[in-house]
This record gives C-alpha cells, sequence and structure tokens, in this order.
C-alpha cells in the first residue's frame, strides 16, 4: 500500500486486517506462467488480477522497509522469497476484502474521504489545518497524482470500515481479562543462595603470570582497538538549507492570500454540559427517563443551583471536566447535534436537552468569540519559515549534487560549505560505532567510510535520519590491540572469575541435593537472602535478567526449590545460585481497577481479531485463488 497511508494509518483495525492475519489456504505453484493470456498477471482472485506491476510496486515499498528495519542491509535470497510470498498474500486478502465490500455494499463517500485526507498530519501547516499546497506538494515528491493517492486511500478506508462491519459483534469476557491481568501482574517473593566467583569460600588462588599471559594470546580478540577514521564532513538538513530571511515579503504576501483560510481562526463557543447517559438504541421508555432526569436537572439550575455543582454531582467520570467544563470549541470539534445546539445557544441560558450518541446534553454557553482573520502582520514569519521548508525540499538534489561534484574533485570542504552558507567540521579519530553516533548515520555508512583510504571523498550524500551528509575522510588508523601490561588485571580477574563460577557451580549443585534430600546445612542457610517481589516482565534483583532463571520462578510451586543452579552476575561482579519461590503474591483490587479498561480493550481486540481471522480464512476458501508465476513472488534470480 501507499507509504503515506501506511506510515499515517493508526488504526487498529487496519492493521489486525494486514498485520495480524496469516491466510492459512495453500495456493502457491498452482497454475503457470505459460498460459495464454497471463504473461502480465501474477495471479488472480476470483478472476480479478494481480498484475506484474502492481505487485512490484508494493513488493519494493515493503523491500525498502524492512532494509531500514535492519540498518539498510541487503536483503538474503531467503528473505526476498518470504517477502516476496508475504507481500502477495496481502495483495490478496486485499482484495478479497474489498470485493466481500462490494458485495454487501459497503463503499467510501467523498465527504469520508475529504474528512480523512484533511486529518492526515503530512498535509497540515504549522498550524495543524490542512493546506492544499502543502498536499500537491508532497504527493508531487512521491511521484503520485491525488486521483492516485485518493484512490489508495479510499481503498483503505473501505477496507477498515469492513474490518469493523465484521467484528462489530465480538464480545468482551470480563472474567478473561481479569484472568489475564492476574497472570501478567503476579509477582513472587524468592529465597535464594549467591555465591560470587570471587568468594574466598572458593580458594581461588591468583593466576600465575605464564597463565595470565596465556589468556591474554587466547583472547587477544577481546582486546581490540577498533579501526578509527577522522572525517571532514557537511550536513544538509533540508529544513534549514533556506533562510526564512530569504524569501521576500511579496511572495509571502502571494502564499497568504491563495492560503487565507488557514489563517482564520473560525467561530467557537466556551461551553460546559451535564450529560444524561443514554444508548444510541435504546427503547422510547429509556429514552424518557433520561428525559425525565434531564429536565429534572435543568429545573434545579433554574431554581438556583449552580450549573456547576449540579454538573459534578451528576455528571459520569468521563463526561467532562470538573464543573462541567468542556472548554472552547469550534466547528467540527464536536458530534453535529451538541455542535448545532452549541453556537446557538444564549450566552449563560441552560439549552434544552440535546439528544446525541452519547446521551441527552445539557448545554452552558459562558463565551463567545467571532471568527476572525489573522494579519498577514502577525504571521508573515511563519508563512516566511513555511515557504523556506518548501524550497529547502526542492532544492535539496542540485545542494547536494553540488557538494558532493566538488567534494570529488577534491576541493576544500570548508571553502565549499562557506559558499552555500554551510559549515564544514571534523570528527577527529572515530570508531565506526562513534560515527554512526556523530554523524547520524547507518551501520553500513559508517563501514563504507572505514573502508576507504586518508584523503578519499565518499562519492554519494549519505542519510542520516532527515538530513544528509557529505563526506570525506581526512585520515585512518588502522585497528590494533591493547598491550598486555594494560590488561593484566582484568586479564587476571577474568581467569579467577572463570575457576570460581566452575567451583561455585560444583559447591551449590551439592547442596541443592542435600537440601532435596533434606534440611539445607546449616552455613548455607545462614546464606539465605529474601529479593524483593518480583514479576514476568522484570528480573530478580539485584541480578541481570536470565532466561531460565526468570522462567523457573514462575514455573516453580511455592515452597520448592528451584530446579537447578543458575549462573548469574550484577553490576559489581557474576556467580551462580539456587533459590526457591517463598509466596506468590496476586495484584491488589485497586491495581486491578487501574487498569481494567486497558486489559478489557486488549482482550476486546484479540476477539476481534479471532472473529477476522476466522472469517479471512472462511473468504479465502470459497475463492477462486491462483498463481501464474511464482517464480516472481518468489524473487528467482532477481
Amino acid at each position: 500500500m501507499l507509504d503515506i497511508i501506511r506510515s499515517n494509518a493508526q488504526s487498529f483495525w487496519v492493521k489486525v486486517a494486514f498485520g495480524i492475519i496469516i491466510l492459512v489456504f495453500v495456493f502457491w505453484g498452482v497454475g503457470s506462467f505459460t498460459d495464454s493470456g497471463y504473461v502480465n498477471v501474477l495471479g488472480t482472485v476470483n478472476d480479478e488480477p494481480i498484475t506484474y506491476q502492481q505487485f512490484e510496486e508494493s513488493y519494493r515499498l515493503a523491500e525498502q522497509e524492512m532494509s531500514q528495519s535492519q540498518g539498510r542491509q541487503a536483503l538474503t535470497s531467503e528473505q526476498k522469497t518470504q517477502l516476496g510470498r508475504q507481500v502477495f498474500q496481502n495483495m490478496v486478502s486485499e482484495l478479497l476484502i474489498n470485493q466481500e465490500a462490494k458485495r454487501i455494499g459497503l463503499d467510501v463517500s467523498p465527504y469520508e474521504l475529504r474528512v480523512y485526507v484533511g486529518a492526515l498530519q503530512i498535509f497540515q501547516n504549522d498550524k495543524g489545518q490542512f493546506d492544499p499546497e502543502v498536499y500537491k506538494k508532497v504527493l508531487a515528491a512521491r511521484r503520485q497524482s491525488p486521483a492516485s493517492f485518493e484512490a489508495d486511500l479510499a481503498r483503505r478506508i473501505l477496507q477498515d470500515k469492513m474490518v469493523m462491519y465484521v467484528t462489530a459483534g465480538s464480545w468482551t469476557d470480563s472474567v478473561e481479562a481479569r484472568n489475564r491481568f492476574a497472570f501478567l501482574r503476579q509477582k513472587r517473593v524468592v529465597e535464594y543462595v549467591y555465591l560470587p566467583s570471587t568468594s574466598d569460600l572458593l580458594g581461588i588462588e591468583d593466576a600465575s603470570e605464564e597463565a595470565c599471559s596465556k589468556f591474554y594470546e587466547e583472547h587477544k580478540t577481546d582486546y581490540v582497538i577498533p579501526q578509527k577514521a577522522d572525517v571532514q564532513y557537511i550536513i544538509v538538513d533540508p529544513l534549514k538549507s533556506v533562510s526564512p530571511e530569504s524569501i521576500k515579503t511579496e511572495e509571502a504576501r502571494a502564499y497568504y492570500d491563495k492560503n487565507l483560510a488557514a489563517y482564520t481562526e473560525p467561530e467557537s463557543v466556551e461551553v460546559s454540559h451535564i450529560l444524561v447517559p443514554v444508548e444510541k438504541n435504546a427503547s422510547e421508555e429509556v429514552v424518557k427517563l433520561a428525559m425525565d432526569k434531564a429536565l429534572k436537572i435543568k429545573k434545579e439550575i433554574a431554581d438556583g443551583k449552580p450549573f456547576a455543582k449540579a454538573a459534578d454531582e451528576y455528571n459520569g467520570p468521563n463526561a467532562a471536566d470538573k464543573g462541567g467544563k468542556v472548554g472552547w470549541i469550534t466547528p467540527g470539534a464536536t458530534v453535529p447535534e451538541f455542535e448545532k445546539a452549541a453556537f446557538a445557544a444564549e450566552k449563560n441560558v441552560v439549552t434544552d436537552p440535546v439528544r446525541s450518541q452519547f446521551g441527552l446534553h445539557l448545554i452552558l454557553v459562558t463565551d463567545k468569540k467571532p471568527a476572525v482573520v489573522k494579519a498577514f502582520e502577525d504571521v508573515e514569519k511563519d508563512i516566511k519559515a513555511t515557504l523556506a521548508h518548501f524550497k529547502g525540499k526542492e532544492g535539496l538534489s542540485d545542494l547536494l549534487d553540488g557538494l558532493t561534484e566538488e567534494n570529488i574533485l577534491g576541493k576544500d570542504l570548508e571553502e565549499v560549505a562557506k559558499a552555500r552558507g554551510l559549515k564544514a567540521e571534523k570528527t577527529g579519530l572515530m570508531s565506526s560505532q562513534e560515527l554512526q553516533e556523530k554523524l547520524g548515520i547507518s551501520q553500513e555508512a559508517a563501514s563504507h567510510i572505514m573502508s576507504m583510504g586518508a584523503n578519499q571523498p565518499v562519492d554519494t550524500p549519505l542519510e542520516a535520519g532527515p538530513a544528509y551528509v557529505v563526506v570525506k575522510v581526512v585520515s585512518t588508523a588502522p585497528s590494533s590491540f591493547k598491550p598486555y601490561e594494560e590488561v593484566r588485571s582484568d586479564v587476571a580477574r577474568r581467569i579467577r572469575s572463570e575457576a570460581g563460577i566452575g567451583k561455585a557451580r560444583t559447591m551449590l549443585e551439592d547442596v541443592l541435593k542435600k537440601t532435596a534430600d533434606g534440611e539445607m546445612p546449616a552455613q548455607w542457610k545462614a546464606m539465605l537472602k529474601e529479593a524483593a517481589p518480583v514479576d514476568r516482565t522484570s528480573a530478580l534483583k539485584p541480578f541481570h535478567a536470565q532466561n531460565d532463571l526468570d522462567s523457573a520462578i514462575f514455573a516453580t510451586d511455592p515452597g520448592k526449590w528451584l530446579p537447578a543452579v543458575y549462573a548469574v552476575s550484577t553490576d559489581h561482579d557474576s556467580g551462580v545460585l539456587i533459590g526457591r519461590v517463598k509466596t506468590i503474591v496476586e495484584p491488589e483490587d485497586a491495581e486491578w481497577q487501574q487498569f481494567e479498561g486497558i486489559m478489557t480493550s486488549l482482550v476486546q481486540r484479540d476477539r476481534a481479531g479471532g472473529v477476522m481471522q476466522s472469517f479471512m480464512e472462511t473468504l479465502a476458501s470459497k475463492a477462486k485463488i491462483i498463481v501464474r508465476n511464482q517464480d516472481i513472488i518468489d524473487r528467482k534470480n532477481m
């Protein structure tokens, strides 16, 4: 799908449809590329084609994302095959959903599309308002027409609506939510005996000079001083490459006149309300009872009760702020019924009950502001910053090409940068990792720099987040090893630690055996310590996470010893331990009340995901799905 939509769509339901669901039907290898009439068709879904061009566009976007997530490393052949199959499978899923939506009569209206586009942040100006010029420029930069973009977006919204349609009947099991919470938040108290590798009980002697020297030679790679490079660089940030001061006032004025709506503060009202909840599909009897209650509250206010006091008395916990305060609202900020009544209301007069999807509202307007067009002088600075941002993006390619060309020609980067109002700097000798952190570049880019010799220009700009870096290697220093004399104490410590770990393990294995056969020996019983309660997401304190130990704690019954001796480490040393689960601490009711909403939502999502997956499997089982060119999907020889 289109990368703009992918980066902005936050709907859980779309993620369910195209993230969680993996279709279980098998269709690989059906059909043949040589079948007549299918040269440009990779497959069909109920006779609707998936073309080579459609697949390649989706695959390239997915490949780019996957490569970026791996530090811009090239994909292996196996990864390409798996990705190709996943992309094709997602395209099949999309077609199945769209076909079913068409069958039942679901569609996307032009109004829905317009509202969705206007809400996408990428198309908004610095005031958070939809900007037609930004919209056109963003799509032009991505080489896509508005018609093509809106068609793709309409398909995505339709898929979202379809998933909501299918999962509307899923329900939440409060017992399941509570049980899952209890499982996740349960804590256990552990008693343990810890024997560090440096304990005097072990009787480990200091290593000899001969042993230290031998260990150093065998583990020399542990003491490598990495290769380093000193680079001169120019950072090009498209957001800063054009100065707002360079934008002429006439140009800013023309932009202001063309986008006047963006600089208009709409009419607004300051409101408070009291809500009497009523379900959307409530019976007439329930609605009448709610109406009677709302009118009773209004009468209490008319008889002298302060509106704020009545609001605090009758509003639910999420209806409004203290005193029923909602705050300033503008057109489009609330549901239509509430908005219409609020803007029509007289100031400081409580309205009659207003019905919305949430229930019955008593609305009090305390202040009003008319629509105001901001003066050009007040927004001139912001407009110039916006135009500078646009121009920076437009001229980025030419700027980078010019800087790179002069870098390759051996010109002084400091002079090159100065001529364009930029700045050249040097890093000093740095390792590959240090260059990544300093310049914000990828591991692959840093490795490329390290592969070059002194006084060599990098022949292409390097990506550094939203910016780019033009680089020249000034000097290099080869990798080497820290001298033995410098690391001798660390070598001796490691030798003693390794010997200590082995001996400590043997000793505690014997203690664990004796404890299992009867009472723990008094010497070791005196060394028992009790740790702070630990949950499934944290490690036993003061030790670092150790998967085997952490798992054993929650797999062992209270009063039982953990089944093995575990190697552990702290911030200061390492050693081994044995332990037993002393008690289980269940989460308290107050904690459950705090997380009830979150856990209930998670269970609901899981149930909805299961419903949608079953639905997709049913669609797939009834569909006629044919693959015409397996080799392209599997990326063979590509």
